[in-house]
């Protein structure tokens, strides 16, 4: 099946975004599925092309977004325009029910899309350091919840990831329940559906398994168990 897959920020001249297009690419081959990727970034009408979308990871959100605008000062990089043009993209695949990924940003921008909130500086307000070691990403353990689609997905209640973030979701958006935390300070690491019934597939992830190892765990089978229900997705909608 032909699929075109929409990256809600992957400018071709940054090159930590290939890593997106590889993951992406890597999955389809596994999948036997042929893809089309674009930049929505650059081309945000062409969101109504796309079978599925995936929200990058990238800079801090503005802060009065969700209501923290006076926890400015403890943010770092924000980009309002970029913020725009997200926020727009995913009220956008909402409307058209879209079958959607979040990681890192991306998780953080879908949870306050959604009404929820964010810890701006998880160290500052009692958790453990999230960020990189020496430019390269941490590693830490996490917890899969019991009866999740990701506990599915991974077949495993814990296991390893990646880590190259401050922030984090703080109080889950409607309709979002946390499925996976950091093993030693509880952050959030995941979030899907409370109820997918009669929704489109939604997931976010706060680690990068775009830049893991694609046949670790917790890496690679997110983009294939993306493309599948993205695949999915189209062939009902194909038939009614």
């Amino acid at each position: 099946m032909k699929l075109t897959i929409g990256l809600s920020y992957a400018p071709e001249e940054n090159e930590k975004y290939d890593r997106y297009r590889e993951a992406v690419q890597h999955a389809a081959r596994i999948l036997d599925e042929e893809v089309t990727l674009v930049n929505l970034s650059a081309h945000p009408n062409q969101l109504t092309e796309c079978d599925g979308v995936i929200f990058t990871g990238g800079n801090d959100i503005e802060p009065s977004r969700y209501g923290k605008q006076t926890e400015e000062r403890l943010c770092t990089d924000i980009d309002e325009a970029r913020d725009q043009v997200e926020f727009e993209l995913a009220a956008k695949a909402d409307e058209n029910r879209m079958p959607t990924l979040g990681i890192c940003r991306g998780l953080q921008l879908l949870n306050v899309h959604r009404g929820g909130t964010l810890v701006t500086d998880i160290q500052t307000f009692g958790g453990r350091d999230h960020t990189k070691i020496d430019g390269h990403d941490r590693r830490h353990r996490v917890k899969i919840e019991t009866g999740s689609y990701l506990r599915g997905v991974f077949r495993a209640s814990e296991g390893e990831i990646n880590s190259s973030h401050h922030q984090a979701a703080e109080r889950p958006g409607e309709g979002l329940i946390v499925v996976a935390r950091a093993e030693e300070d509880g952050t959030i690491e995941a979030l899907e559906w409370a109820d997918p019934t009669g929704k489109p597939f939604f997931l976010a992830v706060q680690w990068h398994p775009e830049r893991m190892e694609f046949d670790e765990p917790f890496a690679g089978r997110i983009f294939e168990s993306f493309l599948w229900e993205v695949a999915a997705h189209k062939t009902l909608r194909s038939r009614l």
